[in-house]
């Protein structure tokens, strides 16, 4: 039996500088900055400890209106211009609970002339560790038998019981106030902001509140004004998480003659879902896409604000009721040993499409029988399997990022309006035809919030700022919708850019042209509007192969 533990640790490793207390100056840096040691793999990757990579622990308040009253220190890392410093960037990853501490690392890599290196000439690049997470008061609550990142609801409640004083202060506007003691403890007149994913809700905070302290902004992936935090946020990621899988399904189709799946999405949602089906892994819980000519399907009804995809008459009109009976005998939540996870493999990767060709390849691999060579039968499961594990792992944080996020949310946001039905429907079709977006926003509509909401969090203001922020959203972004987009412009009085497909996050990602407006703007603090710009859309890359040159074709 494990035993709950309930400590709190605040403060660093007793290798970073604590900026003393009240010493705050106007144009003078009282910030004791001393090399970052290297405290992870990545680190020592990077070179750490290095003369331009400087930490250092800020005191904050817990509670910002008790200036005398208990503190937390919260961890600042600072990568120092190249050339003359102009300024400073302050930048966050989002999550929430993502650590920041890494977020500026591209900019250390001598063997790329990168978006980020642009910046770092004539800026300090920062970040301010979020209160809460490691370095800045990480709170162990740990327990209870369950794995890390399974039961998040039970953790964000010992988290709570633990130390209700800290962990219900987890909230947007505090984040941000700890930032702003952070810029005046570093003597900046004014920053720059970059915010990614829930970053952007930092920023629009920053903004709301001092405006008068940013000279540029860049909302990178919005979450949209705090009118959607956060039950919005989650109805609107199931709809795109349908529109994103349709997308890939469309670059799949597109290159038939490659993979050979079908020349339209239907053809290969029915290749991959025949797949699933008789490798004994249960049906799939997605929906299939609307229906296109060459599909012989007498039309498609789109099935609207649902968004769970569309009803195509005759032919994949049944998914849902066969969804709804395997539901009902407990099918879809059955492991069988061996199975292989074709949907849940291209649902990991509809944001990354560096990775849609090794996926398409392992599905054709799959549904063509090509199994001898580069991908046979004995290794597609093993293949299958490494996939997915690339994918994002929870976090090595005393509370994981699933927790964290749990807590902010319920800290901010006040009970939603009941939907009676939820219980019910998270058991219908409604909940199994599709993703986990769908299930989460059916849960939300019920009581889940172990705690109550600790605030309120204030309507965001389009405050005047010496340049109006730069907004960038892409149309069917599964973590942050496409729709957030003009909200987030309006209630700002930003400007957008809309981008093609379905990548999160895009400066200093791989996109030539949006860094060039980030950069341009940054510079000028200007953006043409109705700019719609593309997400480079890959080419089929070879099989995938162990060989060492990975030379081959197995087919």
């Amino acid at each position: 039996m494990l035993v709950v533990a309930a400590a709190l640790v605040l403060g660093l490793t007793p290798t970073a500088a604590t900026a003393p207390l009240g010493t705050a100056i106007a144009g003078v840096d009282t910030v004791a900055w001393t090399p970052c040691p290297a405290d992870s793999a990545v680190d020592e990757m990077f070179g750490l400890p290095r003369a331009d990579v400087l930490c250092s622990s800020v005191s904050v308040p817990v509670d910002h209106d008790v200036a005398d009253g208990r503190r937390v220190d919260v961890e600042v890392r600072r990568i120092t211009a190249t050339g003359d410093r102009a300024g400073a960037v302050f930048g966050n990853p989002g999550g929430p609970g993502a650590d920041a501490r890494q977020l500026w690392y591209s900019a250390l890599n001598g063997e790329y002339d990168d978006a980020i290196d642009e910046v770092r000439r004539d800026h300090d690049l920062v970040i301010v560790q979020p209160r809460g997470l490691e370095g800045a008061g990480a709170l162990e609550c740990s327990g209870g038998g369950e794995t890390v990142g399974t039961d998040h609801l039970a953790r964000a409640k010992r988290c709570m019981d633990s130390d209700p004083e800290f962990v219900s202060s987890f909230t947007t506007e505090n984040i941000v106030r700890d930032h702003e003691v952070v810029r005046e403890a570093m003597g900046l007149e004014r920053i720059s902001f970059l915010g990614y994913s829930y970053g952007t809700a930092l920023g629009m905070m920053y903004q709301t509140l001092f405006p008068d302290r940013i000279e540029r902004m860049v909302l990178d992936s919005a979450v949209g004004p705090t009118d959607y935090w956060w039950y919005e946020i989650d109805r609107q990621q199931a709809v795109t998480r349908h529109q994103a899988r349709d997308y890939v399904m469309q670059w799949i189709a597109d290159h038939d003659s490659t993979y050979e799946l079908g020349d339209t999405p239907l053809k290969v949602y029915n290749n991959i879902r025949a797949l699933d089906r008789q490798d004994g892994s249960g049906a799939s819980r997605f929906l299939p896409p609307p229906a296109q000519p060459g599909d012989g399907v007498p039309g498609s009804l789109a099935t609207g604000s649902l968004g769970t995809g569309s009803v195509d008459g005759l032919a994949t009109g049944s998914v849902r009721l066969d969804n709804a009976a395997l539901a009902s005998t407990g099918e879809l939540d059955r492991e069988i040993e061996d199975s292989v996870r074709f949907f849940a493999l291209l649902d990991a990767v509809v944001g990354s499409p560096r990775r849609w060709s090794d996926v398409a390849w392992l599905i054709s691999a799959g549904a063509n029988g090509w199994l001898e060579g580069e991908v046979d039968g004995d290794d597609l499961e093993e293949k299958v399997e490494e996939q997915l594990a690339m994918q994002s792992e929870v976090p090595e944080l005393t509370s994981d990022m699933e927790t964290y996020l749990t807590i902010l949310q319920c800290n901010e946001t006040a009970p939603p309006v009941r939907n009676p039905l939820a219980p019910a429907l998270l058991g219908s079709s409604d909940a199994v035809g599709s993703t986990v977006e769908d299930v989460k926003n059916l849960e939300h509509q019920t009581a889940f919030c172990p705690f109550p909401p600790s605030t309120v969090p204030p309507r965001i203001v389009a405050n005047p700022m010496v340049a109006a922020p730069l907004v960038l959203q892409a149309d069917h972004d599964t973590q942050t919708p496409g729709m957030f987009g003009p909200a987030t412009a309006a209630a700002t009085g930003g400007t957008l850019v809309r981008i093609r497909g379905t990548v999160h996050c895009h400066f200093d990602t791989g996109n030539p042209a949006v860094d060039e407006v980030v950069l341009n703007y940054l510079r000028t603090g200007e953006v043409a509007q109705g700019q719609y710009l593309d997400t480079p859309r890959p080419a089929p890359g070879p099989v995938p192969s162990d060989d060492e040159d990975g030379a081959g074709d197995g087919r």
